[in-house]
């Protein structure tokens, strides 16, 4: 079995504050839901064995702080542009695989909307319409290589986003 968490970036500054999309940074809000959604997710028992992250400043600011969390280094986090860029469920499917390595069982994926949303929906059939910052999509696969995930193949077995988390 593999399994996949797909989290898309904490909250943010404004564009007009970064000076451009790539450059946005976390807001002191986007670090305690990171820190929040992370920890949560650690006490759940879903732990990663490595951390992917398009390379856009918010999204590497998130991972740090679950790579943090699950006392991963933040240098092992591995930058992949395609989760900046924008791909096809296959094309993000391909670029997932190539990412991982030989005994991952646990991929950790950090990345934006619309695609987490579109990802996590189309990768599980389940309607993923509210898919606020932070949130995060645990989806189980029955396969036992990376390059045998496909759509709709995978089973969402927890979502969870930072205002789910408060309201306890």
């Amino acid at each position: 079995m593999k399994r996949l968490i797909l989290v898309r970036h904490a909250k943010t500054e404004p564009m007009s504050d970064a000076g451009s999309d790539y450059s946005r940074k976390l807001k002191k809000r986007g670090h305690k839901d990171a820190a929040i959604v992370s920890q949560h997710l650690q006490q759940k028992g879903y732990t990663p064995d490595a951390i992917i992250s398009s390379p856009a400043t918010r999204a590497l600011q998130t991972a740090e702080i679950f790579a943090e969390t699950y006392d991963i280094d933040s240098s092992e986090i591995r930058e992949a542009p395609f989760l900046y860029d924008g791909e096809t469920t296959i094309g993000f499917l391909a670029g997932i695989a190539s990412e991982a390595q030989a005994g991952e069982e646990t991929l950790m994926v950090v990345g934006h909307n619309p695609d987490m949303a579109m990802l996590s929906m189309r990768l599980t059939n389940k309607e993923f319409f509210n898919f606020p910052t932070c949130a995060v999509t645990v989806i189980n696969f029955s396969v036992n290589e990376w390059s045998d995930m496909q759509a709709r193949s995978g089973r969402a077995e927890y979502f969870i986003y930072p205002k789910k988390l408060k309201e306890k």
